[in-house]
């Protein structure tokens, strides 16, 4: 063969591996699809909810101020530094969606309302999330309130565990074996990259990365006592609550709590110059489950 035509035949072999290798990468992107999975969820805890076993949402707001206070065992956390798609593939299988469900009036369908976010702490079905997510399930139509996995399992939570609402902290319990803790590591330095996955306006599994910008204390509620609070430059927004913060090596070391505004001129109504994100500290976690 002269050397023309096997560098012609070389060419287009290349050619239709480098096809072949971006179709396999294009194929193993994960593509969303929010309604469908939100839908299914919806149809899963809300049908669940006629099952005796289960508890509505008014019980389990009842439920908040008697938790059941039952041991977490932690998982614990790894030495290996992970490059930022390894934090999220690895850890997106314990972070969870939580919402509440609902039948209105005008149609048959089950409905969401209130989303937020949540994550496996413990090996016995044990999710956190923030104590306000599950107090503000309010809503007299609300019918029960269960979490979602990325595989898009649902599952209707059982049990509440331990709580702290000074420091905007639940744990609850689901039903099943079947979920992987995330590990817990005491706060990490201002300055160290962390990343959140969480669901900000309902954006299922949304993965955003910035660095701890400070640690402060400050009362958030009138009449409260100040606590301390996490503060991340990792971006997100309401749907967010409860999600965790993750260092490096995939372990929480925080938890998506709430945002400050800061306008240059409150009183007139003056543009937003910034969006302080605060978290609850690991440590504070780390306090409610005993410190273990």
């Amino acid at each position: 063969m002269n050397r023309p035509a096997f560098a012609i035949r070389h060419a287009i072999a290349l050619a239709f591996c480098v096809a072949g290798f971006m179709a396999s990468v294009t194929a193993a992107v994960p593509v969303i699809d929010d309604a469908a999975m939100w839908q299914k969820f919806a149809d899963a805890i809300g049908e669940g909810s006629f099952d005796p076993g289960n508890i509505r949402s008014a019980a389990l707001r009842e439920r908040l101020s008697n938790p059941s206070r039952s041991p977490v065992r932690l998982a614990r956390a790894g030495r290996r530094e992970l490059d930022a798609d390894a934090v999220y593939s690895r850890d997106v299988a314990s972070v969870v969606a939580i919402a509440s469900v609902y039948k209105c009036d005008k149609c048959t369908r089950w409905h969401t309302a209130g989303t937020a976010s949540g994550w496996v702490v413990g090996d016995r079905g044990e999710i956190v999330s923030n104590y306000h997510v599950f107090d503000d399930a309010r809503g007299t139509n609300l019918v029960a309130t269960g979490v979602m996995t990325r595989d898009g399992h649902a599952y209707p939570v059982h049990e509440v565990v331990w709580v702290d609402r000074a420091r905007d902290i639940a744990v609850v319990r689901v039903e099943t074996l079947h979920l992987m803790p995330l590990a817990l590591e005491r706060d990490e330095p201002v300055g160290r990259r962390v990343a959140v996955i969480a669901h900000p306006g309902g954006d299922l599994f949304t993965f955003t990365q910035g660095h701890v910008a400070r640690y402060m204390k400050r009362a958030v509620e009138p009449g409260a006592a100040p606590v301390e609070w996490m503060c991340v430059t990792a971006d997100y927004a309401v749907g967010s609550s409860g999600g965790p913060i993750l260092n490096s090596r995939g372990s929480v070391v925080g938890m998506v709590a709430r945002t400050h505004t800061i306008a240059a001129d409150p009183h007139n109504g003056a543009t937003t110059q910034m969006v302080v994100k605060m978290g609850v500290p690991s440590s504070a976690i780390l306090d409610v489950l005993g410190g273990k």
